[in-house]
């Protein structure tokens, strides 16, 4: 019988089936599937009657790569980490101790230190290096442990508060004498997290940003593309939606678009429009001067 990893049970030595392993690591069984057949990341046992069985160890993989693409990587660069193909020189090595005490501050709810050890770690290595080797891993971190998500929730909205507000504080003292980026979420998408990652990112390199966050209407969208004062726009998009391409044609002019996250994957776009799933692919399209 298959056990139930969410909750805190391990796979058994024949693994877990398809669908409980979709549910532990967050997505679609298509998309595992995809995963899979595409770039060969999935189940490694199999049953005798030919049925593919998740194991611990991919499981881990997995939710890895699921990490790291709702963290801006394209998924065959997702993949390649996993498997240990990764360039060195992409992101830093994570700061495990750091991210276990950034972690366990938000268990027990406490946003001061937890705002101690974000703060001291952006002053002393900037915005790309805290988001990669600091709060992605203590994001991984709660997400694994073996307790239920009532939990887990709360510390995981803690640290996204927390991330947002201090990398906030770094916004807003950029020249004002070239365009603003435009940065927005998709109509559905509510999860603003890596545009004001971005922000902050752009922000170290004086580039002027906007940021307009999660569930940004179309409307709202096309009046931002006409202001006076505003140069690309960023639309991020991670969980799959419906017509994505429908934001996207209302804007006057697609060369000045980039469609950032997952979600754009195979989606026909213009094809003036470009497509990044990499902050550092995005940092060096909108960030250029």
């Amino acid at each position: 019988m298959d056990g139930d990893v969410g909750g805190g049970a391990c796979p058994g030595p024949a693994g877990v089936s398809i669908g409980t392993a979709a549910d532990y690591v967050g997505v679609s069984v298509e998309t595992l599937r995809a995963w899979q057949r595409r770039y060969g990341v999935g189940a490694s046992a199999v049953t005798p009657g030919g049925h593919r069985r998740y194991t611990f160890d991919d499981l881990v993989r997995l939710r890895t790569v699921r990490d790291l693409v709702a963290a801006g990587e394209s998924t065959a660069t997702a993949v390649r980490a996993v498997q240990g193909t990764r360039q060195p020189q992409t992101a830093p090595e994570p700061d495990v101790s750091a991210a276990r005490r950034l972690a366990g501050a938000c268990m027990e709810l406490d946003g001061h230190i937890a705002r101690q050890l974000v703060g001291a770690v952006l002053a002393a290595d900037g915005v790309i290096r805290t988001w990669e080797s600091l709060v992605r891993p203590a994001f991984t971190t709660l997400e694994r442990l073996p307790l239920p998500a009532a939990r887990t929730v709360g510390a995981e909205h803690l640290l996204s508060h927390v991330v947002i507000g201090t990398l906030g504080a770094r916004v807003g003292r950029e020249p004002r004498d070239r365009p603003a980026v435009v940065l927005a979420c998709a109509p559905a998408e509510q999860h603003e997290l890596p545009m004001a990652v971005l922000a902050a990112a752009l922000a170290e390199r004086a580039v002027r940003a906007t940021l307009l966050g999660g569930r940004t209407p179309a409307a709202t969208l096309v009046a931002a593309a006409g202001m006076p004062g505003s140069g690309r726009i960023v639309l991020y998009a991670h969980l799959p939606i419906d017509d994505p391409e429908a934001a996207i044609r209302s804007l006057p002019d697609p060369a000045a678009v980039v469609a950032a996250g997952p979600a754009w994957d195979g989606v026909p776009l213009d094809p003036a429009v470009r497509v990044c799933n990499d902050l550092a692919d995005c940092l060096a399209v909108v960030g250029s001067r």
